[in-house]
């Protein structure tokens, strides 16, 4: 190599780290901006097999919800629950962890197909979520009665 490319490889080496900073930054921004965004922690099967939770962000739509996870490049969301297939939702509430800290809701979405997903949520987003959960249109959610 010569004398000027070794300034220009780290020039691009440092714009790329400055573009995937951006990146990570500005995708989350995005995200909250928008209308019925929540923070959201979410208990997640791992690689190997354990579980973890795994902060991020939920978003309320018409007919469903949509998880991001905090620090992620994807556009899309990695998890997304769909309203018409919810069968059940419990809600639990959990004490603070620290003294003067604010309780939580405990959520456990069970889905068609025997899936579960978990999630925890300050007391705000629980009433939010279930405020959405009631208004859904009649006969969209399985343990509808009408």
């Amino acid at each position: 190599m010569n004398d000027l490319s070794i300034p220009i490889l780290i020039l691009g080496i440092g714009m790329l780290f400055v573009v995937v900073a951006l990146l990570l930054v500005l995708r989350p921004l995005v995200v909250s901006r928008r209308r019925g965004a929540f923070e959201c922690t979410l208990q997640r099967r791992g690689l190997v097999g354990g579980t973890s939770w795994q902060h991020g962000l939920m978003r309320f739509g018409n007919d469903r919800l949509r998880w991001f996870r905090a620090f992620s490049l994807r556009v899309r969301p990695e998890v997304v629950i769909r309203r018409v297939d919810l069968v059940d939702v419990s809600r639990r509430r959990l004490p603070a962890q620290v003294e003067g800290g604010e309780d939580s809701y405990l959520l456990e979405f069970s889905l068609r197909g025997g899936r579960e997903i978990s999630a925890i949520v300050d007391l705000v987003s629980g009433a939010a979520l279930n405020s959405w959960l009631e208004a859904a249109p009649t006969g969209t959610v399985l343990g509808d009665a009408d």
